[in-house]
């Protein structure tokens, strides 16, 4: 991982005053004000807007420069900060070391995997190992999942610095509860791939989670099965077999 002390710096500058959980927090949401997907032009408006008013809208272009800069070659600069001032190792959260989830892309041969195919994550926190996998192809598509709302966030936000394919979803992969959706894209406008992502609620939209299986309302028989009785059977009574020869 590269050295992120000046991001450290920035982040606690832009943190002043407020504990660091809700400004990385914030750090997110206004990341994401930017990339959203929004549906009338007035929305778009309003969220220029919003952006444009923020209190600390210097201190936060400084940060997410340093983040994008940081980030060159799929790395994960916003995981490292959760981890070292965030999370502290709290929840079980510490993610997978770099190199680790660049050892696990290589074992799954994602470089030979066909453009569109898919590469899935049911426990993804900052998206590090999607990352890795787009380290070696970032032709697929990708899916990560994550029970922690933050941690969805974050790899939402990495899925967006990378220009990447996919889902990710706040969600619980072990029950199947979902929460939250936010599919991600791009668009080609003026000779560049601007990213994008739009916000779902509904799970059936959602590639990630599990749907119930289909029930068939027919039956493998056009007419009804009706059983035929054995010439071995006498009166309910199995037949010697040897005696029919």
């Amino acid at each position: 991982m590269k050295d992120i002390n000046k991001l450290i710096k920035l982040f606690e500058r832009y943190a002043h005053t407020r504990d660091y959980a809700t400004a990385f927090s914030n750090l997110l949401d206004y990341f994401l004000i930017a990339f959203k997907f929004y549906e009338t032009e007035e929305d778009q408006i309003n969220a220029i807007s919003q952006l444009k008013s923020y209190q600390k809208r210097d201190e936060h272009i400084a940060l997410l420069t340093e983040i994008g800069d940081l980030s060159e070659g799929f790395e994960d600069p916003l995981g490292a900060l959760y981890e070292q001032l965030i999370s502290k190792g709290q929840k079980g959260q510490f993610f997978t070391p770099e190199p680790i989830a660049s050892f696990m892309a290589s074992i799954v041969a994602t470089d030979e995997l066909r453009p569109g195919q898919c590469v899935v994550d049911p426990a993804c926190g900052s998206g590090r190992m999607l990352l890795a996998a787009a380290k070696r192809n970032r032709s697929l598509r990708f899916y990560g999942a994550d029970i922690d709302p933050l941690c969805s966030k974050m790899a939402l936000v990495n899925m967006l610095l990378n220009s990447l394919t996919g889902e990710i979803a706040h969600m619980n992969s072990l029950s199947n509860e979902f929460y939250r959706g936010y599919k991600t894209g791009t668009i080609l406008k003026d000779g560049y791939h601007h990213p994008w992502y739009r916000e779902f609620t509904n799970s059936e939209e959602s590639y990630i989670w599990l749907h119930p299986p289909v029930k068939s309302t027919t039956t493998g028989f056009a007419t009804p099965f009706v059983p035929t009785k054995s010439p071995l059977m006498s009166a309910g009574v199995q037949g010697n077999l040897f005696e029919q020869l």
